[in-house]
């Protein structure tokens, strides 16, 4: 009788790598951004038929790159990033070169991961671009000296990734890096209902926790995520109906 598996199962990031060969890319339009949100007007302050001051910075009207790394919850919380950035306005763009704000989504799993995330943040700023950084990596790692100077915005802290790149684009850095807590009770994370671009959009990915129970001594990840936190189960069915409506 053959084997039931004739070879072992790879790692989870590398099976979606092979399946994606440009996972950083975002294909999308308006009516992709899951849910549906209103723009807000950064120019209202500014006549329609007047030009801005040359020497003004206006956020809301730039091009953003953004490219995830790792696994399928870090690919999620990209997609909630560059979902609720469109919904302000911002321009989500494919190309890396045009860009004005590179926003890179780090995974600290593997070492090669880690790797090009390094790799990009020297890329970018020899490229003059502005840099906000997200996932695993400056969570658990916030001190490290390549990332001093740099703007960064938690694991839990995603629903404010407009507050971090606006002020980014101004020139300031922003580090926000805290937990989201209840009562004194740690919650999953910012919350599910918020505007999404899916890469794929028939696949809608729906984390139910964040964290972990064990302490394994060979993974970071639980120094990023923390410890198991749960998010409500009605919270996880209206998403699951909200995705697909």
């Amino acid at each position: 009788m053959p084997a039931v598996c004739d070879s072992l199962l790879e790692d989870i990031e590398d099976i979606v790598s092979a399946q994606d060969p440009k996972p950083h890319d975002w294909r999308f339009r308006k009516a992709d951004i899951i849910p549906k949100v209103r723009k807000r007007n950064s120019q209202k302050n500014v006549e329609a038929d007047d030009d801005p001051p040359s020497d003004s910075v206006i956020p809301g009207i730039q091009k953003i790159w953004i490219r995830t790394w790792g696994c399928s919850h870090n690919n999620s919380d990209g997609e909630y990033m560059a979902g609720q950035l469109a919904a302000y306005g911002y321009k989500i763009t494919e190309n890396a070169p045009e860009a004005d704000l590179w926003l890179l989504n780090s995974c600290t799993v593997k070492n090669p991961a880690e790797d090009h995330f390094r790799n990009s943040i020297k890329r970018a700023q020899e490229g003059k671009k502005k840099v906000v950084l997200a996932g695993c990596v400056p969570q658990a790692q916030p001190r490290q000296e390549y990332l001093q100077g740099l703007s960064i915005i938690g694991v839990q802290q995603i629903d404010r990734v407009v507050e971090v790149v606006e002020e980014t684009i101004k020139g300031h850095s922003v580090r926000l890096l805290g937990q989201k807590k209840d009562n004194g009770k740690r919650l999953g994370g910012a919350r599910l209902d918020l505007p999404k671009i899916r890469k794929n959009p028939l696949i809608e990915i729906i984390s139910i926790n964040t964290g972990c129970l064990n302490a394994c001594t060979y993974c970071k990840t639980k120094h990023a995520r923390g410890d198991l936190a749960s998010y409500p189960v009605q919270e996880l069915v209206d998403r699951a109906k909200q995705s697909f409506q």
